[in-house]
């Protein structure tokens, strides 16, 4: 009860002074304009994660042509963390424009229950215009469609930034330091985003994206997009994105063989996905597969052209009873194919898997308890890693297990 009663609290003092500054003229007496509304939302779920890990490769071992070399030791710490796992509040609001018109606003940050380091409104946020008719047009920081459509069930509603997530091998590679600039699965800052209307079983999204560090040889930017067909039970999800300029490939391989430094070459990685969600009673399936290409023309002897692999998911929650719950998830990461100028190229051992099993006790619809564990099956040259604090060496299959509670409001 006293939670609920502070809730009120803020979300009365949020609600009533922007309500009052909505006023038709201003003078004493006149009633709040009703065609403004501001909400506050969020949710908090931290957990303890207990990690442990396993058969890192043997020093000396010959890994891929892209890969750097074997470690021959474990990397990951056996240890309890805690984390917050993108746990959130935001604000959000929207204007009465007239006709079918409206101004909408969010501004969304993350918040560390775990520790003191949150920054303000760094998810998304943005400004925009919606229209029944039309559409909607944001201005902000805004996940990309890409990473909306085609992965679209959570692992019992707590997967973004979770060690459950599957982006870390669905959407990304699995060698070098695992830099972000080759994943399919951001943010992005600088965004424009067209949201078609309400046209029934169908939606679709579309985003562009600049990092305003556009040189006289360089033009960094993302073009993604996406959308969903529902037919009853069923959703068909599907997307596409673009990365040109951000050298996805020569930042996760060896130094010797980048070309991000070179500004006679310039880069262009893409990716398209294909997902398909099902509802039967109290089940949810999804599988989806996707195809990743990095391309990075240049006739250097020594360095990387390209790289191009593919990955799957399986994913099934299922509501046995309105208390309990289960949730299970498997992803695979194949090798893939590469080339470098002048060299063979090989993909040995870069494959990966990803196992996830969890439970879930609900309280009441907002707030349960969860356990659940995944194991990461790295082959002997890859580094995929679902881990928020630690990072595996080649070869090494890491193990975590979270128990947690989760709450929203």
């Amino acid at each position: 009860m006293q939670k609920k009663a502070l809730i009120l609290a803020v979300s009365a003092a949020l609600v009533i002074p922007a309500a009052m500054a909505q006023k038709k003229g201003g003078d004493k007496g006149e009633k709040a304009d009703p065609d403004s509304v501001v909400e506050l939302y969020g949710k908090v779920y931290p957990e303890l994660v207990f990690p442990s890990s396993s058969g890192a490769t043997s020093a000396g071992t010959v890994l891929c042509t892209i890969c750097g070399s074997a470690a021959g030791d474990n990397a990951i710490i056996k240890r309890t963390e805690m984390e917050s796992s993108n746990s959130r509040f935001g604000l959000r609001g929207h204007e009465k424009l007239g006709g079918a018109l409206k101004a909408i606003w969010q501004m969304e940050t993350e918040f560390h229950v775990d520790s003191n380091d949150s920054r303000f409104a760094q998810r998304d946020s943005f400004v925009g215009l919606a229209h029944n008719g039309w559409g909607t047009v944001k201005l902000g920081r805004m996940d990309t469609p890409f990473k909306e459509y085609g992965d679209d069930l959570s692992f019992l509603g707590v997967s973004s930034g979770n060690f459950t997530s599957t982006s870390g091998i669905y959407r990304h590679i699995g060698f070098g330091s695992q830099n972000n600039a080759a994943r399919f699965h951001e943010r992005r800052v600088n965004v424009v985003q067209y949201e078609t209307p309400d046209w029934g079983p169908f939606e679709a999204k579309i985003q562009w994206s600049t990092n305003e560090a556009k040189t006289a040889t360089r033009d960094p930017r993302v073009l993604s997009m996406g959308g969903s067909y529902e037919l009853g039970p069923a959703k068909i999800m599907v997307g596409y994105e673009a990365h040109w300029d951000l050298f996805g490939l020569s930042l996760n391989v060896p130094s010797t063989m980048r070309n991000n430094n070179d500004q006679s070459v310039k880069s262009k990685d893409e990716a398209v996905e294909l997902g398909v969600q099902f509802k039967f009673g109290a089940h949810t399936f999804e599988i989806g597969g996707n195809q990743k290409k990095y391309k990075e023309p240049n006739s250097t002897p020594g360095r990387v052209q390209s790289y191009q692999n593919n990955a799957y998911e399986f994913l099934w929650e299922a509501r046995w009873t309105p208390n309990f719950r289960t949730a299970f998830q498997y992803v695979k990461a194949t090798a893939g194919k590469c080339s470098v100028v002048n060299l063979d190229c090989n993909t040995n051992g870069l494959e990966g898997q990803q196992f996830g099993l969890g439970f879930a006790y609900h309280f009441s619809r907002r707030t349960y308890l969860f356990v659940m564990g995944t194991l990461v099956k790295n082959g002997y040259s890859a580094v995929f890693n679902n881990s928020n604090q630690q990072a595996p060496n080649p070869g090494e299959d890491v193990r975590q297990i979270g128990v947690g509670l989760h709450t929203a409001f």
